[in-house]
């Protein structure tokens, strides 16, 4: 059966995005050195928090009808001093390649890539409730431990989920909640993290 035009389209678009993603995010963390981390944190911080306040600055970065000297003009206004400089000659040359669009996706490839470098896993965390520092702890302890990873932890609170707990490791979840706990984990496939996972959920959510 053939895929419909759309989702053929939207999945062409998802593997430019992670291709591109990957080599700028590769060509970001070498040309980083010593300041991976510093460079990172400032990348998330344009991504997740400037364009997410000012998506006008994104719109007219990416825009074809901005020219590429009004564009590092801009750059220059918004960030110079204010971000590593490497980082702000990173942004010029996005520019000049009409990346800027794809940062998203750059981003996204460069913490991952960072992770895998520091032996890192992200994990997302949804509960009903918000966890207590304390809480927060014993689960990513309990996570280091199964996974042999140090554990960044990214919490959520759902109150839809009549007190329990969901937990995202890429793009596996594991239920932990009341009407959901026992068929996700029978659904849980079997092999690396995953049964990792399955094999100590119960000590995970304890």
């Amino acid at each position: 059966m053939n895929q419909p035009e759309d989702n053929l389209h939207s999945t062409v678009l998802d593997s430019d995005a992670q291709q591109v993603g990957a080599l700028y995010g590769k060509a970001i963390l070498g040309a980083a050195g010593n300041d991976a981390d510093e460079i990172v944190l400032q990348l998330n911080a344009i991504v997740q928090q400037c364009f997410a306040q000012y998506p006008a600055l994104e719109q007219l970065l990416a825009s074809p009808r901005v020219s590429q000297v009004e564009k590092e003009s801009l750059i220059d206004r918004v960030f110079r001093g204010k971000i590593h400089a490497k980082l702000l000659n990173f942004l010029k040359v996005l520019c000049r390649r009409g990346r800027v669009g794809w940062l998203r996706g750059i981003q996204v490839s460069a913490n991952a890539i960072r992770d895998e470098q520091l032996g890192r896993i992200r994990v997302v965390v949804t509960s009903a409730y918000a966890l207590t520092g304390d809480q927060q702890k014993s689960i990513a302890a309990k996570l280091g431990q199964t996974l042999g990873k140090e554990v960044v932890l990214e919490e959520k609170v759902d109150p839809s989920l009549l007190g329990g707990i969901l937990i995202r490791v890429g793009d596996q979840v594991f239920d932990g909640s009341v009407l959901g706990k026992m068929s996700a984990i029978r659904n849980a496939v079997s092999g690396g993290i995953q049964k990792s996972i399955r094999d100590n959920f119960a000590s995970l959510l304890s």
